[in-house]
């Protein structure tokens, strides 16, 4: 075979470097790319970038293969291995009966997906292939370094800004999505800073400039104060101290002077060991200290108004999710992105006890454990193989095999302990995609290593030799550069579809109905969903709120109208329940539109509205808030009795369901049983004389029979129980203003305008009566108008 010619050696290397730097380049970007909009999704723009690299990638190594004629493999165990949770994911989107298309992207390309975890496999396959040099090496990890670096600067600014001007940035802003994620990656480059000092002889400028930006990076951290990855830290920090205490030279010396003058002879490359001692030992020593002082980090954080809250479920929820899931689907699990259906159902009651009872958690502990709901016993296996075999054949690699050049020995470490670190976040926490796109990432760059391991060796095939398996991969690889054509189109749907979504969801929350209609149109015109068509059924539903209070309408003009916003709104809301028959939001915001034909007395708009809330409570049996609407439509019918079912049945759920008590009290007053309920309340306020929720009813009862001295003892008595409770607050106002006393009724609702913003706004005008010296409430405490303060 003739020599290529130069033009055509480099065209052909090209590809090549183009696909290597296409491949830093996408984790560039997604680490810093964000849009500041309200109407533009964080988390699908980011998985979005990512996608779209990982194709464009992709399609640079497919051409580098095709110009050259082979391809060049490392040992294929561990390339395998990095395929195995992506295959349990596709078994559990074939067979676990969750759409299609909800399984590969989701509501808005969420990483419990398999398109998600496609992507992720894709980016950690690429980096072993594509970066098999150690030039190519060098340029990765320099790059990486330098992009840590200016993240760590802009990161450090953004706090300090965020200072003097918080509304202009949040001192809490983080570029990669959340500060625990920061929190996430300052520990990687933590690390990754630690093993480069210790395994690498670096300029000098370069080893300051990493020396600096590990001290900004462990000041975030310390802002940050996350006790999962000071311990990671730690345990990073404690190997390389004990492996650099091991591997000094012993000297024998006479005494402290000889030592003195001995070390002061010693070459250089032995006196840095001095270094690689004191810098993970100092390490040690930081993380220690906030592990150990965690209120420390915490005050830090406050003073400088970085307060990160990061809420999601426990070990205990989480095993439980998982072990009720398994009873009905343990092989295939419950399919991609469905870990929240499974927690509405089986969430632990006692939770409607704390302030996040009405949060609907989409994942667990950990996005691993996450996984083994929604994926099943294939995924667990998947994950736990593949995790077992980059330990075990990790280890021996370092251990027994590890590469004779010092710099290739170094990738290995750091990949290796990289990699370790991100999937250990993975399983103990809920990293970003980014985070979990960088594990598999760093996880291909180790199989890229081990390719110069000791015995070891790459492996290719030189198709463009065989004319006959030439023509099988070049058909093979053209088919998979035209799928990634394919996909990058699919991608730009749904991504463009979220965006819409979004926006919708904000034009929605602003009351412009047109927008919001406009785009959720759009949402669904790209890519239909559930969410898009429940957003337009809600849509529907305030539209029908806006015709109802329209006074400006002729009465056959609004008939028509309501006939067909509530008919669209209708059939958008059976789609969804068609799309998504899990989701019970689906359902409720079915029947809303149909409890909005109720009081109309349209023929089976009752039936219609009871099915679908039935429905709805058994897909989330613990919510108190779908009995309480219930309650509502029963009220609508004329039904109070199974309205007052209802409301018990939610207060028995939730014992300080205020709204459920005040509208039960309000239904024991209309139905004259005002007496008996109070005997009722009194005796349980007797055996639990602190409860502030029995007290408050105790409040309400007592003013509906006039006994307001009673009436102000106990929601004075309510308030002192819980002084953040505004509703008793409220009707204590209300009490002392109708005996006249408005000087207590205006420091009540000050009060209540204390506890927050919206409390302020809602309770203005109030307050500016109560100045005038006017009573502001309405004259029968317990009538509709009476809104409770939220």
């Amino acid at each position: 075979m003739p020599p290529q010619q130069p033009a055509v050696a480099s065209r052909l290397r090209s590809f090549e470097t183009m696909s290597s730097w296409a491949l830093i380049a996408t984790f560039i970007v997604v680490l810093f790319i964000f849009i500041p909009s309200a109407s533009v999704p964080f988390v699908a723009t980011k998985t979005f970038a990512l996608a779209i690299g990982a194709l464009i990638t992709l399609a640079f190594y497919i051409l580098a293969r095709l110009s050259r004629g082979n391809i060049i493999f490392p040992p294929l165990a561990l390339v395998g291995a990095l395929w195995l949770p992506a295959i349990g994911y596709a078994l559990s989107s074939a067979f676990s009966g969750v759409p299609f298309m909800n399984a590969l992207w989701g509501g808005a390309l969420e990483p419990d997906t398999l398109g998600f975890m496609l992507v992720a496999t894709v980016l950690g396959t690429l980096t072993a292939l594509v970066l098999r040099r150690p030039e190519q090496y060098r340029s990765f990890l320099s790059t990486s370094f330098l992009v840590f670096s200016a993240l760590v600067v802009l990161e450090a600014l953004v706090v300090i800004i965020g200072q003097f001007a918080p509304n202009f940035v949040s001192p809490a802003f983080s570029f990669i999505g959340s500060f625990e994620d920061l929190a996430f990656l300052l520990g990687l480059g933590v690390i990754g800073i630690l093993i480069t000092l210790r395994f690498l002889e670096l300029p000098r400028r370069a080893y300051r400039a990493l020396l600096l930006s590990g001290a900004v990076a462990l000041a975030l951290l310390a802002i940050a104060n996350s006790s999962f990855v000071w311990m990671l830290v730690a345990l990073v920090a404690l190997g390389l101290f004990v492996e650099a205490a091991m591997r000094r030279r012993p000297e024998t010396v006479d005494s402290d002077l000889d030592e003195a003058v001995v070390m002061t002879e010693m070459p250089a490359e032995t006196r840095s060991g001095t270094h690689s001692i004191v810098l993970p030992l100092s390490v040690l020593a930081v993380s220690l200290f906030f592990l150990v002082g965690g209120t420390l980090g915490n005050a830090l954080a406050n003073t400088l108004q970085v307060n990160v809250l990061s809420v999601r479920p426990s070990w205990q929820s989480t095993l439980s999710v998982a072990q009720n899931a398994y009873t009905t689907a343990p092989v295939f699990g419950t399919g991609p992105g469905t870990f929240g259906i499974e927690w509405l159902k089986y969430r632990d009651a006692a939770l409607n006890s704390t302030v996040f009872w009405n949060v609907d958690f989409s994942s667990g502990i950990g996005f691993i454990p996450t996984s083994f709901v929604t994926t099943g016993l294939v995924g667990a296996f998947a994950w736990i193989a593949f995790l077992a075999l980059l330990i075990v054949l990790g280890l021996r690699m370092l251990i027994m095999r590890a590469p004779e050049d010092a710099f290739i020995r170094y990738v290995g470490i750091l990949s290796f302990v990289a990699t370790l670190y991100l999937f250990a976040i993975a399983i103990f926490a809920l990293p970003s995609a980014i985070l979990v796109a960088l594990a598999f990432c760093f996880a291909g760059l180790f199989v890229s290593s081990t390719r110069f391991a000791s015995g070891s060796k790459q492996w290719g095939i030189m198709f463009s030799r065989s004319p006959r398996l030439g023509f099988v991969i070049v058909f093979s690889l053209t088919l998979l550069l035209l799928a990634s054509v394919v996909a990058a189109y699919s991608l730009v749907e749904h991504y463009i579809a979220a965006t819409d979504l979004t926006k919708a969801e904000t034009a929605l929350a602003a009351g412009n109905l047109d927008a919001a209609d406009q785009a959720a149109q759009d949402s669904i015109a790209f890519a239909p969903s559930a969410s898009a068509y429940q957003i337009a059924a809600s849509i529907a539903t305030g539209r029908l709120g806006q015709i109802a209070a329209s006074s400006t309408m002729s009465k056959t003009a609004a008939q028509q109208a309501f006939q067909t916003a509530l008919s669209a709104g209708i059939n958008a809301a059976l789609t969804a329940v068609r799309l998504a028959p899990s989701d019970y939001q689906n359902w409720i915001v079915l029947g809303n539109l149909y409890a909005q034909a109720v009081p109309l007395k349209v023929s089976g708009a009752y039936d219609s509205a009871k099915t679908a809330y039935e429905k709805a409570e058994k897909l989330n049996p613990t919510n108190p808030q779908i009995l309480y609407v219930l309650a509502q439509l029963d009220i609508a019918n004329n039904d109070i009795k199974a309205a007052q079912a209802d409301l018990v049945a939610a207060i028995a759920l939730k014992q300080d369901y205020t709204a459920a008590i005040f509208l039960l009290s309000q239904l024991e007053v209309q139905s004259g049983n005002v007496k008996d309920a109070l005997t009722a309340a009194l005796a349980a306020a007797y055996f639990t004389p602190n409860n502030p929720n029995i007290l408050f009813q105790v409040g309400i009862l007592s003013a509906a029979e006039g006994d307001y001295a009673g009436a102000a003892a106990a929601l004075s008595a309510a308030v002192n129980a819980n002084p953040q409770f505004a509703n008793a607050r409220y009707f204590l106002a209300a009490v002392y203003a109708k005996q006249g006393d408005m000087q207590n009724a205006l420091a009540q609702i000050k009060a209540i305008a204390a506890l927050s913003a919206d409390n302020a706004q809602a309770v203005a005008s109030q307050t500016a009566s109560l100045e005038a010296g006017k009573n502001p409430f309405p004259a029968n405490l317990l009538s509709a108008s009476s809104t409770p303060v939220k």
